[in-house]
């Protein structure tokens, strides 16, 4: 059960980068962004942290300002380049991989390092845009989600 804040920010949950590079996303920011389970996401850093990422969903993209920048990139919209390899546009970092029917995706752990994320740290879910939702590790945010209650936490 996702919890709002006092100003208004939707917090999904807390959840571990497991050791294996293993990293759980919660039912209901995918039940929102109306990504499947069993399919393949793309993952783009983030412009406000250095710590993290957002899921995009991959179906809204070419309505949106994002459509430029993956026409730029067939590689990432056609999977071809390897699952958890990163590629860099724009100052931005993007890769795609598998999420499972369990809600985990895995990345390899030179991925999370180019997210600036280690396995043991925790990320926040949170609704972002009406394209992607974010998973971040520092940012505004994290203070103000540490103080509500309620923030599901998935290790």
């Amino acid at each position: 059960m996702a919890v709002t804040a006092k100003n208004g920010k939707y917090f999904y949950a807390w959840s571990k980068v497991l050791p294996d590079g293993s990293f759980y996303l919660p039912g209901q920011a995918l039940q929102e962004y109306h990504i499947r389970t069993d399919s393949n996401v793309i993952l783009m850093s983030g412009r406000n942290t250095v710590k993290g990422f957002s899921v995009v969903c991959k179906e809204l993209i070419d309505n949106s300002p994002l459509a430029k920048i993956f026409a730029s990139l067939p590689q990432l919209r056609n999977f071809s380049i390897p699952e958890g390899r990163t590629i860099c546009f724009k100052e931005r970092l993007f890769c795609w991989t598998y999420l499972g029917r369990d809600q985990y995706i895995r990345l390899p752990l030179e991925t999370w390092e180019e997210f600036g994320v280690s396995p043991g740290e925790k990320l926040l879910s949170l609704r972002a845009t009406h394209l992607a939702f974010n998973n971040l590790a520092d940012g505004p945010y994290i203070e103000l989600a540490k103080q509500v209650r309620g923030v599901p936490v998935y290790e």
